[in-house]
């Protein structure tokens, strides 16, 4: 009887191998991809999507750029329209708040008989306050917890519960913004700002801003803190929209120039310190020659007033609780005047108005007393902390001020009467005291992971001198006297560079770009124009360090004004005279530059420049290639470098 092979005890006779093909894996399957680019989506090309350039982009070296979906392109249709109702709602509020009293009434019934439901809807409006005061400005803390709380931020940020500086007479000084937008806009100028450079004593000036005091406060004053306060702020939405700080701005400046009328003779500390800062402010505007001229006349003005010796009378008091005050306030005041004008000497190329630094300041033991258990955090957010360090860095910055009043001295002396004997040794001493000042800097201060915005600007501070003392000998092209010291400028200045470059990569790392003190436009314009130089593909560092000197000015130039740009426009005339591809370069960057080709730099912006900010390392011909110039260096000013390079293109 025969078996079936079905059946279970036939299996094992009817069973037979079958080959394999050895070695074969399974095929990996296809990744997909959500979008595809614009450049792959017009030829119907299958992206690889990879960022921040697809390889079809890459291969054709143009910007991989996506364009938006259409429910991306509704949702931004719908909040623009929201934004512009807040605009109108803001503009019809101010109109109500500033309209005549005989008038009000004839506005309120054209709009009853007209749009009766927007008066009512209005009156009820959530987005503007009851009280016609709250129809100003709503630039506060409590806007940026709003919108935090409305979106997903970060693990681990959180926002400081009020504002730093707390103010509740600030009607006496102003009547353009209420107590809390006063107290955001101060405790952002305070916290950025004056611990770069400290020419305003926050102690003394909020003492006096609370008991209507006017030796260390004055409505000028506060309505410029205000202003620089508004070119700090921004929105957590969007920090790049500012268009309510730049409206406060408009107001408030046009408050400080009639201010400035009534109070620029008054021989006080406020108005001394209002005119240095107003010359700050014109500086970014583009016209740093009026504004280095209000900044020397207020130098100058405190000079001569002897604000800076000790046991001035200005600065006693018969009050114990302040007497100490007014002690810490004069250094750091004096200090501050000292060191402002000895930067504007050098970058500007003016005399100094100090024939010698101030002879008062702080002792090592004072210096760590005062900064003990004293923290600093990037307000509006409590994190991360780090050490403040203030006093030791103000006690180092001036010690540094004081090298950069000699460097400025040099350079005017051999501008005016060309090098001399002792020349080179006067360079060699002054880098001598760089160097002994770079090495005892202290340890506190160079931790990298524990640098406050203050802490990298003085480390900036150093390295952008020891680049414009050698830049002095290189324009001049002085040679080494035999038998002299050895002052090699251009290992010397290529070392500044390289280390230059990475302090602006940790300034971006650690702080970003949102709230910059307003120095950081100089040194973001000088890490930006000697990377150019170093620029190759394989050196990704330097196209790292355009990018962020780039992104640091563009976003600087939203909040600070016309210099920003006209330094962009700089770096842009620069690229295309040394015919730096777009390989060179990030796509961050090139985006960048190709908007400075359209309506973001006018004839206006060119017309109204009226900058003597000097510009080194630049070649003598604008169409000149790296090669064709080699280590020449030249020095020409920013307002006559745009001219020709504007004539040149055109």
């Amino acid at each position: 009887m025969s078996t079936w092979p079905n059946e279970p005890e036939g299996n094992a006779r009817y069973k037979v191998a079958i080959p394999r093909i050895s070695g074969r894996r399974p095929l990996p399957k296809r990744q997909r991809v959500a979008r595809a680019c614009d450049a792959c989506h017009v030829i119907k090309l299958r992206c690889n999507g990879n960022r921040p350039s697809c390889d079809y982009c890459l291969t054709i070296g143009k910007p991989c750029l996506y364009s938006a979906t259409k429910r991306e392109a509704r949702q931004i249709s719908v909040q623009r329209l929201e934004e512009r109702i807040q605009d109108y709602e803001s503009v019809l509020g101010e109109v109500l708040l500033h309209c005549p009293p005989k008038n009000l009434k004839s506005v309120l019934k054209l709009i009853s008989e007209r749009r009766p439901e927007f008066l009512a809807d209005l009156q009820q409006s959530t987005r503007l306050p009851q009280s016609p005061s709250g129809l100003k400005f709503n630039l506060n803390l409590d806007r940026m917890h709003l919108t935090f709380r409305d979106n997903q931020f970060g693990a681990g940020l959180s926002l400081q519960r009020q504002p730093l500086i707390q103010t509740k007479s600030i009607q006496h000084w102003t009547s353009l913004v209420e107590d809390d937008v006063a107290s955001h806009l101060l405790s952002f100028y305070f916290n950025w700002e004056n611990p770069t450079w400290h020419l305003i004593d926050q102690e003394l000036f909020i003492h006096d801003l609370e008991t209507r005091s006017t030796k260390f406060c004055s409505p000028l004053l506060v309505h410029i803190l205000l202003l620089f306060g508004c070119s700090f702020s921004y929105g957590l939405h969007s920090f790049t929209d500012r268009r309510q700080e730049k409206a406060l701005g408009q107001k408030l400046y046009d408050e400080i120039l009639r201010l400035w009328a009534l109070e620029k003779e008054t021989a006080d500390i406020p108005t001394i310190q209002s005119g240095i800062l107003l010359g700050l402010l014109c500086c970014t505007f583009g016209t740093d020659r009026l504004g280095t001229e209000l900044i020397m006349r207020g130098a100058a003005m405190y000079y001569r007033s002897g604000l800076h010796k000790e046991g001035a009378p200005y600065f006693q008091c018969a009050n114990d609780d302040l007497r100490q005050s007014m002690a810490r306030a004069q250094k750091l005041i004096s200090w501050g005047v000292f060191d402002v004008q000895s930067l504007a000497s050098q970058v500007y190329k003016k005399h100094s108005e100090w024939p010698q630094p101030p002879s008062i300041g702080f002792s090592p033991e004072e210096a760590t007393s005062l900064d003990d258990n004293n923290m600093w955090s990037p307000y509006p957010f409590q994190t991360p902390i780090f050490a403040s360090n203030t006093y030791k860095i103000a006690r180092f910055r001036g010690r540094l001020a004081g090298l950069v009043n000699e460097t400025a001295t040099l350079s005017l002396q051999l501008r005016d009467s060309g090098p001399a004997e002792d020349s080179w040794a006067q360079g060699c001493e002054i880098y001598g005291k760089l160097l002994q000042w770079n090495q005892e800097l202290p340890l506190e201060i160079q931790q990298e992971r524990k640098s406050t915005p203050h802490s990298l600007c003085l480390r900036m501070y150093y390295q952008c001198t020891v680049i414009s003392l050698c830049d002095v000998f290189e324009i001049l092209s002085i040679k080494q006297p035999e038998g002299k010291p050895d002052f090699d400028t251009a290992e010397i200045k290529s070392s500044a560079v390289e280390v230059l470059g990475s302090l602006i990569l940790l300034y971006k790392h650690f702080h970003g770009w949102k709230s910059v003190p307003i120095v950081m436009l100089h040194y973001l314009c000088v890490a930006g124009i000697h990377a150019i130089a170093r620029l190759s593909p394989s050196e990704m560092k330097w196209m790292k360090v355009l990018e962020s000197s780039v992104l640091g000015l563009w976003n600087m130039a939203i909040g600070w004004g016309r210099l920003g740009k006209a330094f962009l426009k700089i770096i842009a005339f620069l690229l295309r005279a040394r015919k730096v591809e777009n390989d060179y370069i990030t796509p961050k960057t090139a985006a960048i530059m190709d908007q400075l080709d359209g309506a973001y730099w006018t004839a206006t912006d060119a017309a109204s420049l009226a900058a003597d900010y000097v510009v080194h390392s630049v070649p003598s011909d604008l169409t000149s290639t790296p090669s064709d110039t080699g280590h020449e260096v030249t020095a020409q000013s920013l307002g006559e470098l745009i001219k020709a390079a504007e004539q040149l293109t055109l």
